[in-house]
């Protein structure tokens, strides 16, 4: 699995990966992120009902939790090792990127959240994830400086 820019821009920081490795790690999101540009233009219409769907998702999300609180979850989602949708959620906590940005409703891979409930020091997520009907749960838990980091991950599919 690909390590999100977050990741390879500490892992350059530390000096594990010259330059060249970098930019050449980074293009590989650029193309990625191109893609994603050219179906949009293809499909201007789904992509609009894409951001609708993701809006209403959001909205819903904001009238339990704040702002703040969505996007700690997000990063803490990607930071968890393995998250299949890591590469999606690297940049949630710029408050300049708006939170829709980061759902996937109708188009895979599918990524949102379902319900979030707080208790202490845990969180527990619900989320519908890679294609629909597919549930992961995941229990994002406070460390000692009081991020959240993710301790444990179940996946599920639905039955309708």
């Amino acid at each position: 699995m690909l390590e999100t820019p977050r990741q390879l821009v500490a892992r350059f920081e530390r000096g594990e990966i010259d330059r060249t490795e970098f930019q050449t790690l980074m293009a590989i999101h650029a193309r990625d992120l191109i893609e994603e540009i050219d179906e949009v233009h293809q499909n201007p219409f789904a992509a609009w009902l894409e951001t609708k769907r993701a809006q209403s998702t959001v909205k819903k999300l904001l009238k339990q939790h704040s702002a703040f609180q969505i996007r700690e979850i997000l990063a803490a989602l990607s930071e968890a090792p393995g998250f299949p949708m890591a590469n999606y959620l690297w940049n949630a906590p710029h408050p300049d990127v708006p939170l829709h940005c980061f759902f996937r409703i109708g188009k895979e891979p599918v990524f949102r959240i379902l319900s979030i409930k707080s208790s202490g020091k845990n969180v527990t997520v619900e989320m519908e994830i890679l294609e629909p009907k597919n549930r992961q749960t995941v229990t994002l838990t406070r460390d000692q400086t009081w991020q959240l980091r993710a301790s444990s991950i179940s996946t599920s599919a639905d039955q309708e």
